[in-house]
């Protein structure tokens, strides 16, 4: 299967117009762009959590007793 713009021996048409409207692979970007925004979403809690943690150690050096 080509990987180009156009199909050989197609009438100038690409290889993704496979239906008339052009959502023949509106499913697959739904897919991609709902599985984009759960990355990024844990990606966001992750930095958070992290974040948090450095922060609580910061506090607990400031409050211990010095030695």
């Amino acid at each position: 299967m080509p990987v180009g713009g156009r199909v050989a021996g197609g009438k100038g048409g690409s290889v993704y117009s496979s239906s008339h409207n052009g959502r023949a692979h509106s499913g697959v970007n739904e897919t991609i762009i709902w599985t984009s925004v759960g990355m990024g979403i844990t990606i966001t809690l992750l930095i958070t959590i992290a974040l948090c943690y450095i922060a609580r150690e910061k506090c607990k050096k400031r409050h211990e007793p010095y030695r």
